[in-house]
């Protein structure tokens, strides 16, 4: 009943009261929504939680991907007759990526409110394994190189396995360009280059500037990475060289380590995104297949980054490839000078934070 209806009551026998029935608020299911797994449909994770910004809000979940955000709707939205609300969520689950959640309350809304449907983005595993000659003996072999291929009968998108994780987010739709890298120089680390470092110390800088592209690697190229260069330090010559970029590896000091000053040559293929991807996949969904050696994402922005594709041996001919996610099942093809080249499909094990996956080349 309204504030504004008033009615009397008689207590004691002699006493009238005027009195008007206060707002009545009920505790409700405010949000509705449910979740899946990106890659397997259905979502079971016993530790699935949902966080709500706002103290006035609960939440109840199952481990079926199922939540709601509940509260008083009057306290919590006292002016919804006038304007709209959003309640901003965070959605959580043990071997998945977060996901931000933004759900609009509109003015004057019937709750509860259903939230979007949400596909839950599997934490990558890292792919590795061995490669050695199909003979007795067992022989390592080294410089192999691994890609991602497509299956016989190829998809209408593409996986293309990186040397090293994206560095930054993109959208989907975005370019990635196969190309070739020029190299114009070179120069040593007079400091180890640590994982997450965005600070390089070189021994010289000379032709380098502000978007100058360096590319790190190990004697074996079974790590190699690439930086852009946001700014210089001080001085010429010796010194610091600031990177867009945190490199996802350690480098050494020294010989151990090679930096190449490059720069991005013929362009070879020109494919589009088709999913969007995170910081920290190895693996591009592509409108085609890329089959390197490099690849630019998103070039002419400021949100470039190059990568080599595919893992290459180790003289005991040991690879791996991080950041492997978004699919059910790879496509892998280990090829040496001298041996035939095998591919082996993967069905990969995201609940193994390594998987395994070793080739015999005859």
């Amino acid at each position: 009943m309204p504030v504004s209806n008033t009615y009397l009551i008689q207590a004691n026998g002699t006493r009238l009261y005027r009195v008007a029935d206060d707002i009545t608020s009920v505790y409700r299911a405010v949000i509705t929504g449910a979740v899946s797994d990106e890659i397997l449909g259905d979502f079971v994770a016993p530790g699935f939680t949902v966080s709500v910004t706002r103290t006035d809000l609960g939440c109840k979940t199952t481990a079926e991907g199922l939540f709601a955000i509940t509260g008083y709707v009057e306290q919590s939205f006292p002016k919804l007759n006038l304007m709209g609300y959003s309640v901003d969520l965070t959605l959580g689950a043990p071997g998945f990526r977060d996901y931000a959640l933004s759900v609009a309350i509109p003015q004057n809304a019937s709750f509860p409110v259903p939230a979007p449907a949400i596909a839950m983005r599997r934490l990558p595993v890292r792919v590795q394994g061995r490669i050695v000659a199909d003979t007795a003996q067992r022989l390592p072999i080294a410089g192999a190189r691994v890609s991602s291929v497509d299956p016989s009968s190829p998809p209408p998108s593409h996986l293309v396995a990186l040397r090293s994780p994206l560095y930054f987010a993109h959208a989907a739709a975005v370019t990635a360009l196969e190309l070739s890298m020029t190299v114009s120089g070179s120069a040593q680390l007079t400091s180890v280059a640590a994982n997450g470092a965005k600070v390089l110390n070189l021994s010289d800088r000379t032709g380098l500037a502000v978007d100058s592209v360096l590319r790190l690697s190990n004697a074996s190229r079974t790590l190699l990475e690439y930086g852009v260069v946001e700014s210089m330090g001080p001085g010429s010559g010796t010194g610091q060289v600031f990177l867009r970029n945190a490199l996802n590896r350690t480098y050494s000091a020294g010989v151990a380590t090679q930096v190449d000053f490059v720069s991005p040559g013929a362009v070879t293929a020109t494919a589009t995104l088709s999913a969007d991807a995170n910081a920290g996949d190895g693996i591009l969904v592509a409108s085609q297949l890329l089959t390197g050696p490099t690849v630019a994402i998103e070039p002419g922005t400021a949100a470039v980054e190059y990568h080599d594709l595919g893992a290459v041996t180790d003289s005991n001919g040991y690879y791996f490839l991080d950041g492997i996610g978004r699919t059910p099942e790879i496509f892998l093809q280990a090829s040496a000078g001298g041996f035939t080249a095998l591919t082996q499909g993967w069905v990969v094990e995201y609940d193994q934070e390594v998987n395994v996956v070793d080739f015999r080349l005859q």
